[in-house]
């Protein structure tokens, strides 16, 4: 006569069996590092020589590509800028973030006197200038002295083009009228 453990055994081992091959069918999952962190550039925004006005926009680029963008705020009648410059993702912020790479400022559009090597290790303490390109001055053209009375030969305007084409007009109106003169006789 079998015993009550060995009926009980039997299903406990289908059981255990069951759910080693249902853990063994879950894939196995690999935790994934979190991203590096940004580049922070932060400072004072001087634009010809005063604050520049609250909500003007700065944008930080990396070569051709825009790597964050911010707007000036005011701190203590200071006009003031905070920016992030995310580390290299290709699939997010492609050309952005790699270590020392120059980051360029700009300002309402112009381009800052300042750059600074991309560092996310460190606060980056960046003010900011730009000031007015110079305007540079279109030379005058030197006008051309009149001709004041020489008789080396005048210049009427008439050319032989010109002429030609009178004559050949004189020559159709004058065919046309004979014509109209013609037919009415």
């Amino acid at each position: 006569m079998k015993s009550a453990t060995q009926h009980i055994a039997r299903p406990g081992v289908a059981l255990a069996v069951a759910l080693l091959l249902a853990l063994a069918s879950f894939s196995v999952s690999l935790a994934q590092s979190p991203p590096n962190p940004p580049s922070r550039f932060v400072g004072s925004v001087t634009v010809d020589g005063t604050p520049a006005p609250a909500g003007t926009l700065i944008e930080v680029r990396i070569g051709a590509t825009t790597c964050g963008v911010t707007t000036v705020f005011m701190a203590s009648g200071e006009a003031r800028y905070v920016v992030d410059s995310p580390a290299l993702d290709p699939s997010a912020a492609p050309n952005c973030g790699t270590e020392s790479s120059t980051v360029s400022f700009y300002v309402g559009g112009r381009l800052a006197a300042q750059t600074a090597p991309w560092r996310n290790w460190e606060l980056n303490q960046v003010n900011l200038t730009v000031t007015a390109a110079t305007p540079t001055v279109a030379p005058t053209p030197t006008p051309k002295v009149p001709s004041a009375g020489n008789s080396v030969g005048t210049d009427y305007g008439f050319s032989p083009l010109w002429i030609a084409s009178m004559a050949a007009l004189a020559i159709v109106g004058f065919t046309g009228m004979g014509w109209a003169a013609a037919r009415r006789s």
